[in-house]
Order: C-alpha cells, then structure tokens, then sequence
C-alpha cells in the first residue's frame, strides 16, 4: 500500500483533473487552475494551523511522560498487581486501553504491550492470542467510541465548524461512551470465553503449530530472559507523572464539555460576559490559564494547557532543562506527520470549495437521498465510512475531507451532525480492526499471531461489534 500522503495528494490532484472536466458540463463548477492545485496544500496547513499545532503540543507532552517512562512503568506494575488474577487483568487492562482510546486515540502507543501482555497471558496458561486480542480490542473499542479524541472527534467538530455547523459535544460525548461501553462487553465476552478454554484445554488453540512454537521459543519457560520485554519500576516520580497526564486529559474534558448546555455554571462562577462586544469584561476563575473558562475550550486552549502541563510533568518527574525540551520536542517529532497530515488532508476539502465541486456533489447527494429514512441513511454512511478507513488511514484526513461534505448533507435531511461524527468514529474504528493498512501488525508479530489467524479468531467480535454500532448510530438518527 501508497501511504496516505500520496494517496491524499493523488486524490487532490484527481479532483483538481475533476473540475476541469466537469467544468465543460456543469457551470456550477469552476476548472481549477494549476496553481489552485499547488497552492491548496499550503491553503490546507494554514487553515487547519490551530489544530496540527495543538497535536504537536500534546505530543511534545506524551514525550516527556515517556521520557520518564510513566506509561509503561503503570502498565507494568498492573499487570504484577493482578498476577494469578488474569482474567480481572485483561478487564482491567481493555478498560485503561479503551478510556484511553476514547480520549486521546490510543492506537499506535500500544505496540510494545503486546509483548509484554503476551508473556504475562502465556505464563498464566494462556495463549498470546488472548494478550493480542485484549491489548488491540481494548484500545479498539476505544477508539470506535471516540468521545473527546482529539484526532477524531476534534478533527470532526473542526471541520464541520468550517462549513458553519455547531456540534453539542455533549452529545457526541454520550454517544461515544455508550459506543464505547457497548463494544467493550462484547470483546470481553469473546475475549474470556476464548481465554478459559484455551487455559482448560490447550488444544483448543487457534494458534497453527508454528506460532505455537513460536510462542514457546519467545515467552515459554526456556525463553531468555533477553527476549522479554524490560520492565520499568514504577517510582513515586513516574506516578506523579501519570496522574498528572491523566489529570491533564481530565482537565481537557472538562473543557470542551459544554457545561452551560446542562445548566452547570460552577466554571462561570465570578464571570462577567459582555453581550456586544462578545468577550469576558471580568474572566471567570477557570478562564484564567487560557482566556475561556472550562465548557468554552477549544484548540488553542487545549494547547496552551498541555503545554503548561508538560512542563509541570518535567519539572516533578525531575528531568533537567535539557532532558524537558529534548523529551518535548521528541514527542512532538513523533507528531509531525500526523500534523501534517491535517493540512494535507484539507487541501482537498479547500479545492473542491473553491471551484464549486463539494455544492455540487452536495446537492446531487441530498437529491438523490431525499426522504431516505434513518434506517437507510445510518447503514450506508457507517458502510461509506468503513470503506475510506481501509483507504485513508489517517482518522485526522479522513474526517478533514468527509465531514464538510457528510455533515451538511446529513443536516439537509434532517439529521443531527453529532451523529454523523459518531458514525465515522465508529466505522474508522471498526476498520482499525482488521484492516492491512492498520497499525496493529507489528503488534500482533510480537505475540506470534499471524494477520490471517487474527481476522479468524476477530471475525465474529468484529461482526458483533460492526452490527451493534449500526443498530445504536441508528437509533440515535431516529431519535435526535
């Protein structure tokens, strides 16, 4: 597979090539130029600048938290916590993946707990599918039920903004977790039911002999002691340091919770609002930091906090000067694509507005989906949705090129756009899954699981979960 750069930058010179041909026909659209083409992608990052920058910041955050080795270290002193308790642990261990997933898209970070759940899985008389399918539907799950993920669900909420539609996050909120609940039990229910059999009888593996074997040579009692996975002792300074990562992402939340919408004024409290002039005469206590008090958060606020917030994590993790800015700007390169790809990916959107292209598809989809009920409407997109996730593999693309185009046309027949965002959030998960172009293959090389015994072992979870998420994305378009 292309990566998604140049599938974004083919699909942005496929519409540029588009309008000039459909120019010739429709006289709603305008050929676009060659220098509409080349621009667009710079027209792309200056536009979605408020977001790639927040993306770095809180990436230069999680690096620090690395740095110390709080993430890992937690993870591990879990997983000593529960030993003989394995089946509490693989509860407890999907539950953290999925709060995480839902929050802050908790995919790629979870590649080295394969190992280290696989080891831990196999000694308590499993196999490593059993570690495989905790660590990647935990976070799955997760991720599918995006509440406040910011690679997902603020990337959504952006776009839409864009093309004038307000979101009640609100609500997207309790979508997410019902999402995010519902696919949970599911998994857990085949993960467990899977895990005491195997443990019951160890020939009713799915496992082939040669992974088998493999699992032996890796995690078995003769394996060396060089091939697992370095465990981290988690310090007083590293638990400081998660709980105020987690604190941060409590704190973020709590932001960009509409809190006024549900009558809650507490972040309001000592604010005086000027109705003309559109700002705070006096700023409410929790506006102090960033200058919007917490329910009023948005990306620049969400930035200058995590950026506030790595430093404090530095500072009492005790790292030197040096060893902040150098774990900062660590996090941060490793955010550099995913930035980039948020400007990238707008550059299509910003093309086919400037030529006419999105009206005109707009109004030919609203046209032809006139009067489609919910019952249509809700399996199509959530099947639309599934199919661009095994294409572009980037949630923050998918959703800056899709949103400017779904979400208005959802609301023209009638449907809340808050829906439309849980629906890509869901079918992107799902894709996140099974699909070859995913993120979970090296994980699944490291328990020893090959990708064709996966999408065996995963089908009717997957299938459970994909049926499950339609009837409730459904439900909410009938019912909003």
């Amino acid at each position: 597979m292309i990566s998604s750069y140049t599938i974004l930058i083919v699909i942005t010179v496929l519409v540029g090539l588009a309008t000039i041909v459909l120019a010739q026909f429709m006289p709603d659209v305008t050929a676009a130029s060659v220098s509409d083409i080349l621009v667009s992608p710079i027209s792309g990052f200056l536009d979605g600048i408020e977001v790639s920058l927040f993306l770095l910041i809180l990436g230069g955050c999680l690096g620090i938290v690395n740095k110390l080795g709080a993430l890992d270290a937690g993870i591990a002193a879990l997983v000593k916590r529960l030993h003989g308790r394995e089946t509490v642990l693989i509860a407890v261990i999907m539950a953290v993946f999925a709060l995480l997933g839902s929050t802050y898209g908790f995919c790629e970070e979870t590649i080295p707990f394969y190992g280290l759940l696989a080891a831990t899985m196999y000694a308590a008389g499993f196999d490593t599918m059993v570690a495989a399918a905790t660590v990647l539907l935990g976070a799955g799950v997760g991720c599918l039920g995006s509440t406040v993920n910011p690679f997902a669900c603020g990337v959504a909420i952006d776009s839409l903004a864009s093309v004038g539609l307000e979101v009640n996050q609100g609500v997207v909120i309790v979508l997410g977790v019902i999402l995010t609940v519902v696919s949970y039990l599911i998994s857990l229910f085949f993960i467990l039911r899977y895990a005491n059999r195997v443990r019951r009888d160890k020939g009713s593996t799915i496992l082939s002999l040669q992974e088998q074997q493999a699992s032996e040579e890796a995690y078995g009692e003769n394996a060396e002691a060089a091939d697992g996975p370095a465990v981290l002792e988690f310090t007083g300074k590293r638990k400081v340091a998660l709980a105020l990562f987690g604190f941060s992402f409590a704190i973020m939340i709590c932001g960009f919770i509409p809190w006024e919408d549900f009558g809650v004024d507490i972040f309001v409290a000592g604010g005086v609002y000027d109705e003309a002039a559109e700002t705070w005469a006096t700023m409410p206590w929790s506006g102090l930091l960033t200058g919007n008090p917490l329910g009023e958060w948005y990306f620049n606020d969400a930035s200058v906090w995590f950026f506030i917030m790595a430093i404090v994590i530095g500072i009492l993790g005790g790292l030197r000067e040096n060893e902040i800015v150098d774990g900062f700007l660590d996090g941060a390169a490793d955010m550099i694509g995913v930035a980039l790809m948020v400007g990238l990916s707008r550059a299509i959107s910003i093309l086919m507005g400037e030529t006419g292209l999105d009206m005109v598809i707009l109004n030919n989809a609203s046209a032809a989906l006139e009067g489609t009920s919910a019952l249509a409407f809700g399996p199509i997109s959530y099947l639309v949705y599934l199919g661009l996730s095994v294409v572009i593999t980037s949630t923050s693309a998918l959703a800056t090129i899709s949103m400017p185009i779904l979400g208005p046309l959802a609301a023209n027949l009638g449907f809340p756009p808050e829906v439309i965002i849980t629906i890509f959030c869901a079918a992107n998960g799902l894709a996140n899954l099974f699909s070859p172009t995913a993120v979970f293959l090296p994980g699944l090389l490291l328990a020893r699981v090959q990708y064709p015994t996966w999408l065996k072992w995963a089908l009717a979870p997957i299938v459970a979960i994909a049926v499950a998420s339609v009837v409730i994305c459904t439900g909410a378009l009938m019912v909003l």
